[in-house]
């Protein structure tokens, strides 16, 4: 698991700033370290120095993943085995997948149809309010999970109950015309909500330039009376960086941009 800079123990930050500094590194080297974006580029060699230049920086291990499904308890509202899930996926896990917004993530769904998927939904919910807290979590009030506002793309009779691995690319469908036009069956989901709070530090990392937003295509979602027509919105989680919260929205589908993306599960 990767480690940020600010939670290094106390009694190996001075050795740390010592080598630095006997390597010539000054004040002045860390007053520009501080200018906008050369933190990256310094963060971009060191990687590309240790030869780890396409591994994503929020990588984690199996071990550690498995131990936030644990800590959510989603599995006792979605009601399977965990004892179960986790030594299946310990015996099942792929490779951490190459790219530096590639990740590892997994698949969590319970109950069947429509039924299913939103439960599924309000379940992933709560495990991300567990995650952030309830006042680092905002949702749009017209995000709801009943048959006639969210399905998914793919037919709510495709909803099934299963806690399996899922690979994704957090940077796909950058600069897009729209997102109806890049959306298809391998589009996020409820994979994105189980994203959102497995992966809280790159959720908190979202600055809409290294590290996009991103929209959940798998969904639709209809919002009455909002004058547009029906299930032409795409739910999507972002950061709030003023207000330092997890935000669950939506967009109509015409969205392009590249501060968010559209991503894909991975074959």
């Amino acid at each position: 698991m990767t480690t940020r800079l600010l939670d290094i123990k106390f009694a190996e930050l001075n050795p740390t700033l010592r080598v630095l500094s006997d390597a010539g590194v000054t004040t002045s080297d860390f007053d520009w370290i501080r200018g906008k974006a050369n933190a990256e580029k310094v963060a971009a060699f060191l990687r590309e120095a240790r030869g780890l230049a396409d591994q994503n920086p929020f990588a984690i291990s199996v071990d550690e993943t498995l131990k936030r499904l644990s800590l959510s308890n989603i599995h006792k509202v979605l009601g399977f085995d965990l004892e179960e899930a986790v030594m299946r996926l310990a015996q099942t896990a792929p490779e951490w997948p190459k790219g530096n917004h590639a990740f590892r993530s997994l698949r969590i769904r319970g109950g069947e149809a429509q039924e299913g998927v939103a439960k599924t939904f309000e379940a992933h919910f709560t495990c991300t309010k567990k995650e952030f807290g309830e006042k680092s979590t905002y949702h749009w009030e017209h995000l709801r999970s009943d048959k006639d506002r969210l399905r998914l793309l793919n037919g709510n009779d495709t909803h099934k109950p299963v806690v399996e691995w899922a690979t994704l690319d957090l940077d796909a469908n950058r600069g897009r015309k729209s997102i109806e036009a890049v959306r298809g069956k391998l589009s996020l989901a409820d994979e994105g909500l189980a994203f959102t709070w497995l992966f809280p530090e790159y959720v908190k990392a979202i600055d809409y330039e290294k590290n996009p937003a991103f929209f959940l295509a798998g969904y639709e979602l209809n919002v009455p009376g909002r004058g547009v027509g029906p299930w032409r919105r795409v739910p999507c989680v972002y950061w709030d960086r003023d207000g330092g919260r997890v935000c669950l929205s939506a967009c109509l589908h015409g969205g392009g941009g590249v501060d968010f993306s559209v991503p894909l599960l991975r074959e």
